[in-house]
Order: C-alpha cells, then sequence, then structure tokens
C-alpha cells in the first residue's frame, strides 16, 4: 500500500482509537495475573497487545469503518495504566466493582459537552486474553484483546496503529501531547 493510499486508512484507525480510549475512560485493560493497580485492577502483561473492535451506533449496528478493527499497542509497566486512563479528567464517579475474573465500572463522563453514563464489563479468559464491553451514552465498543508477545522492533511504549505486511505502521503514541 503506498504511504498516500495509507493516510486515509490512518486517520480512520487514529479516530477510531480515539473513540475507543474514551469509551474505555477509566478503564486499566489487565491480565489476570500481575500486581494489583491502584483501584483494585490487575496489570496487563508487558508487550504486544491486539485488539479486536467493534463500535455499534445506537441503532445496534456497525459504525462505518469501524467493525472488527484491528489495532495493536505496546504496553510496559509504565503506560498501561495510561492507555486506559488517558481521558481520566472527562469522567468522574467511576467505580470499580468486581473480581477474579470478571469486572464492571460504572460512572459518568462527558463527550462533545454532554454528559453520558459509561458501563463497563471486563472478563478475562486469562492473563493474555481480555473481552471488553463498553457503552457510553448510545454508543457500545466490544473488544477482543489479546497478548501477542514482545513489541516489534521500531515500536516504543506506549506506540497505536497496526501491522500491514508484518511492519508496524503507527498511528498514535498515548505519551504524545495531545493524549494528555
Amino acid at each position: 500500500m503506498s504511504r498516500k493510499a495509507a493516510l486515509p486508512r490512518l486517520a480512520v484507525l487514529a479516530s477510531v482509537l480515539r473513540m475507543m480510549r474514551f469509551l474505555m475512560s477509566g478503564l486499566i485493560l489487565l491480565g489476570a495475573a500481575g500486581p494489583a493497580l491502584a483501584d483494585g485492577l490487575p496489570a496487563r502483561e508487558p508487550g504486544l497487545w491486539q485488539s479486536t473492535s467493534t463500535v455499534m451506533g445506537p441503532d445496534g449496528q456497525p459504525l462505518a469503518n469501524a467493525m472488527n478493527v484491528v489495532t495493536v499497542s505496546c504496553v510496559d509497566a509504565l503506560t498501561d495504566q495510561k492507555f486506559f486512563l488517558s481521558n481520566q479528567s472527562a469522567c468522574s464517579n467511576l467505580a470499580v466493582y468486581g473480581k477474579g475474573g470478571s469486572y464492571k465500572i460504572e460512572g459518568s463522563c462527558i463527550q462533545s459537552g454532554k454528559t453520558s453514563v459509561i458501563h463497563e464489563t471486563l472478563d478475562y479468559a486469562d492473563s493474555k486474553d481480555v473481552t471488553l464491553t463498553a457503552k457510553l451514552g448510545a454508543m457500545t465498543v466490544h473488544s477482543q484483546l489479546q497478548w501477542q508477545g514482545m513489541c516489534p522492533d521500531g515500536m516504543q511504549p506506549g506506540d497505536e496503529g497496526d501491522i500491514e505486511n508484518g511492519t508496524f505502521v503507527k498511528a498514535d503514541n498515548i505519551n504524545d501531547q495531545a493524549n494528555q
């Protein structure tokens, strides 16, 4: 794929990543093993995580360009929480319930100047396989997150994007100023 042809795909990918990050505000996606984080959720396994996500609109149908979107992220101990707390300032009254392999997160978030109630469920098959369902207002995201191993060469902790022809293509990095 040419660089010019990849730009619209990267723009869609970056947009879906931002939407998913907002929908998952207040979450820390994790593995069932590892040290517990401040709010009681376990830490994710460091390395490359692949997420296959579908964002559903108010009519229950997938949004255009948001069905089975595959993204990857490089996670280390310092960026793990950041991926899912980057919009923490947009959310309040977040409550975490659960233990073992199932958690629920509830609260309210501001999106486009409007307050929306958020309901999220995390189900862990094991420490490297997590299913997420998040509802924010009329939008719902379903994601299957799976640990893939070590991050490939050229990928830094915090990087997000996709893999094309065996090469990482960066769409964003959680540490970029725009994501703070």
